[in-house]
């Protein structure tokens, strides 16, 4: 974990360093090390809930989703029934508790390590900076 004093000196060299020749491969290491920090940022945020079970339909994925601020970040159910939830610590009881209600035997909860997704904030805000150089 970097401390938030790391960061800041990071984020003020990087401010400093604007007006450097972004070409192809400090855009490419700029990226990869905004993806791991937002991905690892992101994890922390959630963790994994699964369960499986044949009563799972997408009207109760609808209603975990909007009732416990889950994601469903692989749709779901599958067609066995297999479903993958990321959620808010805070409502990881009420979550289990409702799906084991309507039918889950069992309800697995972990932790993530990183969640990468298609966007990547910090790199799109540094790629709108250098575009208004």
């Amino acid at each position: 974990m970097v401390e938030d004093g790391v960061i800041l000196r990071s984020e003020a060299n990087l401010v400093a360093s604007l007006n450097a020749a972004w070409t192809e491969g400090p855009r490419a290491a700029a990226r990869a090390m905004f993806d791991r920090l937002v991905a690892e940022k992101r994890a922390r945020t959630m963790r994994e809930v699964r369960t499986r079970f044949s009563r799972c339909d997408a009207a109760l994925v609808d209603e975990a989703v909007t009732r416990f601020r889950c994601v469903a970040p692989f749709g779901g159910p599958t067609s066995s029934g297999m479903l993958t939830l990321h959620c808010p610590p805070d409502t990881l009881h009420g979550l289990a508790t409702f799906l084991r209600g309507h039918g889950a035997s069992m309800v697995t909860v972990g932790g993530i390590e990183y969640v990468f997704a298609a966007d990547n904030p910090l790199f799109e805000a540094l790629e709108r900076r250098l575009a208004e150089r």
